[in-house]
């Protein structure tokens, strides 16, 4: 019985969430500072950005983990289940 080898789905994740926190401190944290800014503010608006970024990207993390965690346990429950037998 040979096994096809698969990429692992984890390495994929890994490299989007650099680019996923990345993007949303640079957008969030940037939104914030200009924001602080307008009204004066120095380093409210800043660090609210950046948590608020901080809090988009795990998020979005954790739901890409969730799915591919259900696409494992599926495959797993679909391996498990004996082969039905057809009847003559």
């Amino acid at each position: 019985m040979s096994r096809r080898t698969r990429r692992s789905p984890y390495l994929l994740v890994a490299v989007d969430f650099g680019y996923t926190l990345l993007a949303s401190l640079i957008i969030f944290g940037g939104l914030g500072w200009w924001l602080d800014g307008r009204a004066n503010t120095t380093p409210l608006f800043l660090t609210a950005g950046i948590l608020l970024g901080l809090a988009v990207a795990f998020n979005g993390l954790l739901r890409r983990l969730r799915v591919i965690e259900r696409a494992e346990k599926a495959e797993r429950d679909r391996d498990e289940q004996p082969p039905t037998q057809s009847q003559p």
